[in-house]
């Protein structure tokens, strides 16, 4: 499952910088789910949506991304945390991964910046 994660996140990265969604949205099984923490509450996205909304940072993207930590939990998710850079920001990425085979079923993700 490392693998899986670190795939994902170099198709993130490819995927923003080439402006290809499908690149992000491959990793996903169909009728996947997408989570993230905003200010108090969980907004749940289309992975498409989500997808495309990760192409909006193609001007902003600083560097590429760091991944920090993997890790197996005891319930089956896995875990990663990213660095990376947007705007000259940097910020943080928690993300929680269900895999069915080798694609995403479920992915819930907190994101955070630096000098917040």
């Amino acid at each position: 499952m490392k693998k899986l994660i670190e795939n994902y996140w170099k198709s993130v990265y490819i995927g923003v910088t080439t402006q290809d969604a499908s690149k992000i949205t491959a990793n996903f099984a169909t009728g996947a789910t997408y989570k993230f923490r905003l200010s108090n509450e969980f907004m749940d996205l289309a992975i498409k949506d989500m997808a495309g909304g990760c192409l909006e940072y193609k001007d902003t993207l600083d560097d590429k991304y760091s991944i920090d930590r993997i890790d197996e939990l005891k319930d089956g998710t896995w875990m990663s945390v990213i660095t990376s850079s947007v705007g000259k920001k940097p910020y943080f990425v928690t993300s929680y991964f269900r895999f069915d085979g080798d694609k995403i079923v479920d992915l819930i993700e907190y994101y955070g910046d630096f000098g917040a």
